[in-house]
């Protein structure tokens, strides 16, 4: 098998498989629906995109519409990163605004089919589309690591707001297009140029069955910022410059949030947030993420997690329990191993497993 009909195989499995998990996502009863119908669309586009390429490469048409699906994967993917960070996004018609490039793109390739045969179209257009997506996935990595910043504010395990595979799907797509880009630059070399294309469909072909894998299930745990949380967070940023809180009313506060933490172990809770304190401790939310944020110069993920941690070193030193470095994890109030290594080793300065042995 030669290298173009073993990349025209794999092309046809990226379009089988494309077309099946989109339906996959459509029909598919859990998460929400919205995260589904977005992600559904992206595969549709690039299933699309690979079956025109494929179509193409066996001339059976004759008008190559890649440069609109390139152009639609950005605002794709940009509204899908939205779609998970907002709780209450709501799409709007000014959203459809984004494609407008693309739109314009379809109506010039069927009016001038024929200057996708120029050599130097060819290159222009690619170079612009990479740009394209490079911004959007940019403006898509720089809201993911918002919302990892925010939600440590009102949120104790940041499972719930884990999007390291979303992270790992833009990093992937901005790959793929610069492996297109690439492609672009050293086409008249040909058998390097037929080895980077098998190399771009393997990874698509890969990438493809990442998102498979993890879109169906990672929507479940994806709590989403709401407007509230939003309004939060914009109040931290500013210094509480708009509170009422008193210091007397803080020192209160305080004291009351000190011992409900030590007599009730409210961070032996898994999926403790700023709410769920707030209604325990009965302080309101605001006035305890600012005690915490100003009284402890924590935010809220680290001022839980740090009792967690002192409770975690008590267990692993208590030589009658004999409980496993995992078993004291969840114990502790941790439900991600790699969370409770990463903050105790922060707290502590190295792992659970070390300073057990330190302290034999």
């Amino acid at each position: 098998m030669s290298i173009v009909e073993l990349r025209n195989f794999i092309g046809a499995i990226i379009v089988y498989q494309g077309f099946q998990f989109s339906l996959s996502l459509i029909f598919n009863k859990t998460g929400k629906f919205r995260f589904n119908i977005i992600l559904a669309l992206i595969l549709m586009c690039l299933s699309l995109n690979f079956l025109n390429m494929l179509l193409l490469n066996y001339d059976l048409v004759t008008i190559n519409f890649g440069p609109f699906f390139g152009l639609s994967y950005g605002p794709l993917f940009f509204l899908y990163t939205k779609a998970l960070i907002y709780a209450e996004l709501k799409f709007k018609k000014g959203d459809l605004f984004h494609f407008t490039p693309a739109i314009m793109g379809i109506f010039m390739i069927l009016i001038f089919p024929e200057w996708l045969h120029l050599t130097k179209v060819n290159i222009i257009l690619t170079v612009f589309i990479g740009l394209a997506i490079g911004g959007y996935l940019f403006l898509s990595y720089r809201k993911v690591i918002w919302f990892q910043h925010s939600i440590k504010n009102i949120e104790s395990d940041i499972i719930a707001g884990n999007l390291s595979w979303l992270k790992f799907i833009i990093l992937s797509t901005s790959a793929i297009f610069v492996i297109v880009l690439g492609e672009a630059m050293i086409s008249n070399y040909r058998w390097l140029d037929e080895l980077t294309i098998l190399f771009l469909y393997l990874f698509v072909l890969i990438f493809l069955n990442r998102i498979n894998n993890k879109g169906l299930k990672q929507p479940e745990i994806f709590l989403g910022i709401t407007s509230e949380d939003i309004a939060l967070t914009e109040e931290i940023e500013n210094k509480y410059s708009t509170s009422k809180l008193t210091k007397h009313e803080a020192s209160w506060y305080m004291e009351q949030l000190v011992r409900h933490m030590t007599e009730h172990k409210s961070f032996l809770q898994y999926e403790l947030s700023l709410d769920k304190l707030a209604e325990q401790t009965e302080i309101p939310s605001r006035y305890l993420s600012q005690i915490i944020n100003e009284r402890f110069n924590k935010n809220f993920f680290d001022f839980v997690n740090g009792y967690r941690v002192e409770h975690a070193k008590k267990l692993l030193l208590d030589g009658s329990n004999k409980l496993r470095v995992n078993e004291v994890m969840y114990d502790a109030g941790f439900n991600s191993k790699s969370t409770f290594n990463h903050v105790f080793k922060k707290e502590v300065g190295c792992t659970p497993s070390a300073y057990r042995n330190q302290h034999k």
